[in-house]
């Protein structure tokens, strides 16, 4: 038979306690007998009751009850909680005392869905899909977990027609039996109402204060959705997000306006607030050119109807900045078009623009112009986004120190570049959040081309160019390492990246009368390695086997496991909820072509490091240990972090950066 579990406390007390006194808590205890399947802290934060706190009586057996909730919720229906509270009346202070005796772990015995039979079949068969399912049987009971399934089901009935349907609270079941087949058992009965089938009706747009000549026609061309489709949110939502590309919409949505019972339609609205036309926006930003972190500052001017059609014109004023021997001046300006070739699923970008940037090697000038495209594919297939850009730059360098290269001595010259490259990449992206990612996946291919146009000009000009193909590719997944889905404070995230450039073809260039071999693309094509986003141990560009680590070189790989720990996520203080940590493990190298890869090179760093999660993402502080080091040099003494010689201070680097590491 069927019952619901009933739990006994009881509390004592080592002393009768006087009623008109008050007692402040010196000691909370928690102590489990038996089996302890949560940590300590994880108690200590559900409760009420905290040290240094005037004790109450009423809050102390809640907090028994809450406990007794944190079990229940995770299965433990028979959990006991028993209490002691001992009173130290000559300091008015007492010790609070928490026994938890866990017992037995119910698992899911039977899991009936109710209510799905008068659904169409292609809706019942992926409700009852087993790759798509959340409960299973033998698993062990979570409240969580069968709150998401409910909300499963709920989003596949929403997606395929059943815009009313509806579910009633789950009821779940316990076997009180001595049967060892059924003891520890669970029942769980999910109840749906899914009513009627229905599809998209009418969808009327309606403007507050129209205005920049923003029509209805440009807000109905955003939907993904016919009138007489089935209706779907999903559908609705992708619309929304289509909406929200167009800047000069405020916070668009789309909601039900009435429901024809009589031909089953659903009738949608859209009330469209203008935004202002014009913006004029200061900035200030952290960003990563090649493993290096520019704090930079700016001002942006946007026109979010640009020529009309919903593009946006924006031009800026960037100021970036290392160090005083290292900083860029930017200027830019870009068109983005979010309906290209008269497709929702296309947006083009046209950007044109100068940079000059200050180094210690040379001073650059370049301008830049460069067109580009995103085309973004369902999401039930694997590769999700596909993107190209054609990038044209012109770049006048400066050299500030003499270069010996054998027996040829150039002393401080100046030569232009033109080049050409055209990219092609393509993205699957399955991770669940931007922020703090714990499921799902991310890859990324891109291959480069430059030379082909760059030779043309270079017949034609008295300028150089550069000749080669350059592929990468990265991959990060990441896993719930959390008892549940919805406060998840722990996660496993990995990643692996290389990428490879083979030149080809005459980079040579003439100065002053001698013809010098170029043997390097643009710097800012190389790959560099060591970093606050790389090999954590070494900093900016202080890793390599190439003849600069500055430069880079030709091939990389690198890879990292990060283990991401939010402990604070359910703490009733707001600003500790959004403090983390992180520990790592960090390997990789570049060399100076594929050809001189060697395993034995590859560097391993380790460390960790304090997370804090905001809004433009997690602001971190690590400290990366270098346990392998391929290159010691003097001052490093030894390859290993403990080897004989070694000299610690060369053997770590603190790392600053913002937004997660990958």
């Amino acid at each position: 038979m069927f019952v619901f579990s009933i739990f006994s406390t009881s509390i004592s007390f080592s002393q009768d306690k006087t009623e008109t006194q008050t007692f402040e808590i010196d000691n909370i205890e928690i102590e489990f007998k038996g089996s302890e399947s949560f940590e300590t802290s994880e108690i200590e934060q559900i409760i009420a009751s905290k040290e240094g706190d005037i004790f109450e009586l009423a809050v102390y057996l809640k907090d028994v009850e809450r406990i007794k909730k944190f079990y229940f919720d995770r299965g433990f229906f028979d959990t006991v909680v028993d209490t002691v509270i001992n009173y130290k009346y000559s300091d008015d202070e007492l010790d609070e005392k928490f026994m938890i005796t866990e017992n037995k772990r119910y698992v899911y015995y039977e899991i009936n869905y109710v209510g799905i039979d008068s659904v169409d079949q292609t809706t019942r068969e992926r409700i009852l899909s087993p790759a798509d399912k959340l409960l299973y049987v033998g698993r062990f009971y979570t409240k969580d977990s069968v709150t998401l399934e409910l909300n499963r089901v709920l989003t596949v009935l929403f997606n395929n027609g059943y815009a009313t349907a509806t579910s009633k609270s789950p009821e779940v079941l316990k076997y009180q039996t001595n049967d060892p087949k059924l003891k520890n058992k669970v029942n769980i009965v999910l109840t749906f109402l899914p009513k009627f089938r229905y599809l998209f009706g009418i969808t009327t747009v309606s403007f507050p204060k129209k205005r920049y000549n923003v029509t209805k026609e440009d807000i109905l061309r955003e939907l993904t959705y016919h009138e007489n489709q089935v209706y779907s949110k999903e559908e609705v939502v992708n619309s929304e997000l289509n909406l929200s590309k167009i800047s000069l919409i405020d916070n668009p949505r789309i909601v039900i306006d009435s429901i024809d019972n009589v031909s089953k339609k659903v009738n949608l609205a859209i009330n469209a607030v203008i935004n202002n036309k014009y913006d004029l926006t200061p900035e200030i930003f952290g960003y990563y050119f090649q493993q290096v972190f520019y704090f930079g500052a700016g001002v942006s001017y946007s026109d979010k109807n640009f020529l009309g059609g919903g593009r946006v014109l924006t031009s800026s004023l960037r100021f970036y900045f290392h160090s005083f021997k290292d900083n860029r001046l930017e200027f830019v300006n870009t068109i983005y078009q979010p309906f290209l070739f008269n497709n929702r699923n296309i947006s083009g970008t046209w950007n044109i623009g100068a940079e000059y940037r200050l180094d210690e090697l040379a001073n650059v000038t370049q301008i830049n112009n460069s067109f580009g495209a995103t085309y973004d594919l369902p999401n039930y297939t694997y590769i999700n986004k596909l993107n190209s850009k054609w990038e044209i730059k012109n770049t006048k360098v400066i050299l500030k120190q003499d270069i010996v290269e054998d027996t040829l001595i150039l002393k401080g010259f100046d030569v232009n570049y033109f080049t050409s490259t055209i990219s092609f990449g393509a993205i699957h992206n399955s991770t669940n959040n931007i922020q703090f990612p714990f499921k799902g996946y991310y890859q990324s291919y891109e291959i480069e081309e430059s030379g082909l146009l760059g030779g043309l000009v270079r017949k034609w000009f008295n300028t150089a160019t550069l000749s080669y193909f350059k592929f990468t590719n990265f991959n990060s997944a990441y896993f719930n390492l959390s008892n549940n889905e919805i406060n998840v404070s722990s996660a496993l995230a990995g990643k692996f990246s290389t990428g490879i450039i083979l030149e080809y073809g005459d980079n040579s260039f003439s100065i002053n009368g001698q013809t010098v071999e170029s043997d390097r693309v643009p710097n800012d094509k190389k790959f560099v390695s060591g970093g606050s986003s790389s090999v954590r141990g070494w900093g900016a560009k202080q890793l390599g086997i190439v003849e600069d680590k500055r430069i880079g070189g030709n091939f990389i790989i690198e890879s990292s496991i990060e283990h991401r720990l939010r402990p604070f996520l359910t703490a009733n203080n707001t600003y500790m909820r959004d403090l983390g940590f992180a520990t790592f493990i960090d390997v990789g190298n570049a060399w100076s072509d594929i050809g001189k890869f060697k395993f034995n090179e590859l560097a391993l760093a380790a460390g960790g490091g304090i997370r804090y999660y905001t809004i433009i993402g997690a602001i971190r502080f690590d400290i990366g240990l270098k346990i392998y080091d391929p290159q010691p040099g003097l001052v490093g003494g030894s390859n290993w972090l403990f080897g004989k010689g070694g000299h610690l201070k060369d053997k770590y680097n603190f790392q600053f950066g913002i937004g997660n590491t990958f």
